[in-house]
């Protein structure tokens, strides 16, 4: 792992709200041997169609502003800057803009960062990175976010994610498809997939005990975790509930889009609201089937969740919608299905048919994408990038004299 860096992250969700993501998991480890300061997302915008959970979402973003700044190890800082939650307009984002640097490098000379790497993962941030003066800029492509249907202002967003792009000195892809569409427009990208606490889900699935709210859950129970939005497929998990009538579903996760009155109003069906991460690996291991459902987006079709090598390291049978990431890469290890009627008829397939050597074979490969295993692959590469461009300076200086 590289260390003694300084190290600016972008992070593309709140800290302090909501489950893990990939880069509070990667900023985890990093901290072990480097300074990180995480700036949480100032990306809000409200100037777009407001949609569902507004209000709660605002009120979890203003109690994260007044936070302002925890110190959540000797090594880790949390950062939430104030800001306009408008987007698109250039007086405002002007505005927007100027109040983010001063906060930002005040934070920064507070906290004596130097020539810091900085770790793009929220492409709000395109406007500040120069500021930053990095030694050093990776743009961690975890999402192809311009391209999902809720997202405002996606002209700005596309040209924000354009501007990074060009900005970076390493692109890291956690899906082969960003990856493909990355390295036409940049000549250092990499594919490293998203990693997993292995050992927490592994060993909840070796435990044989279920979650307490799967435990008066009639078996078998078919699961999903994660929020729950409008691009999740609510019309086949509907279909797969009426169709399978003595199977049980267990939808866990805060619902923020969509209408999912319907789905949860049917028997079979138990709604469990979100839980903390902690909980996660028992209730993944609680499922006989695990679900991937989405509507399929050029958005889903480019994505790598966070949650199938989660569900790969319980050993748990898989039933996905057509994922390229899944279904050109594992698709011996789990179904692909293209339908309502095959999401169904794949749920009983691997209920009934799936073997001890396919679960292991999915293990193995969460096992081998531990987060420990990926950073270490980030840094090599990071430190590979910081090689070059030192012996590129000593050439500089050698020709200059």
């Amino acid at each position: 792992m590289i260390s003694g860096h300084d190290i600016i992250c972008f992070g593309p969700t709140d800290w302090w709200s909501g489950n893990p993501s990939c880069t509070t998991h990667i900023m985890r480890l990093l901290a072990q041997q480097n300074r990180i300061l995480y700036i949480n997302p100032f990306s809000s915008d409200l100037s777009g169609r407001i949609r569902k959970g507004i209000a709660a979402r605002m009120l979890r973003k203003t109690r994260s502003i007044l936070k302002c700044y925890r110190r959540e190890s000797e090594s880790l800082h949390i950062y939430s800057p104030v800001f306009l939650p408008f987007q698109g307009k250039h007086h405002l984002d002007s505005l927007n803009n100027t109040i983010l640097r001063h906060q930002l490098s005040t934070v920064v000379k507070l906290l004596k960062f130097k020539r810091p790497i900085v770790w793009v993962e929220n492409v709000r941030s395109a406007e500040m990175i120069s500021s930053m003066k990095p030694k050093l800029t990776v743009y961690h492509v975890s999402d192809l976010f311009a391209k999902c249907k809720y997202t405002a202002n996606k002209v700005q967003l596309g040209k924000r994610e354009q501007a990074v792009t060009r900005m970076s000195d390493l692109l890291i892809c956690v899906s082969q498809r960003l990856y493909d569409l990355k390295r036409s427009q940049h000549s250092n990208v990499h594919y490293i997939p998203h990693g997993v606490d292995y050992s927490l889900f592994k060993e909840a699935a070796a435990s044989g005990s279920k979650h307490p709210a799967a435990t008066n859950v009639p078996s078998p129970i078919i699961g999903y975790y994660g929020s729950l939005t409008p691009n999740n497929d609510i019309e086949t998990l509907k279909h797969c509930a009426d169709k399978l009538p003595s199977y049980s579903f267990i939808l866990a996760g805060q619902i923020t889009g969509g209408d999912y009155e319907d789905l949860l109003a049917k028997p079979n069906v138990h709604y469990i609201g979100k839980q903390p991460y902690e909980q996660i690996p028992s209730l993944c291991a609680s499922f006989d089937v695990c679900l991937l459902p989405w509507r399929v987006t050029d958005w889903i079709r480019h994505c790598n969740p966070l949650k199938l090598a989660e569900y790969m390291a319980s050993g748990r049978p898989i039933v996905s919608v057509r994922i390229d990431e899944v279904a050109s890469l594992y698709n011996e290890l789990i179904s692909v299905a293209d339908s309502p009627q095959s999401f169904c008829d794949a749920i009983v397939h691997e209920l009934t048919n799936d073997t001890e050597a396919r679960s292991k074979q999915r293990q193995q490969l969460a096992q081998d994408r531990s987060w420990t295993a990926q950073v270490d692959k980030i840094s090599e590469l990071i430190a590979s990038r910081l090689e070059d461009e030192a012996a590129d300076r000593d050439t500089f200086r050698m020709r200059s004299q």
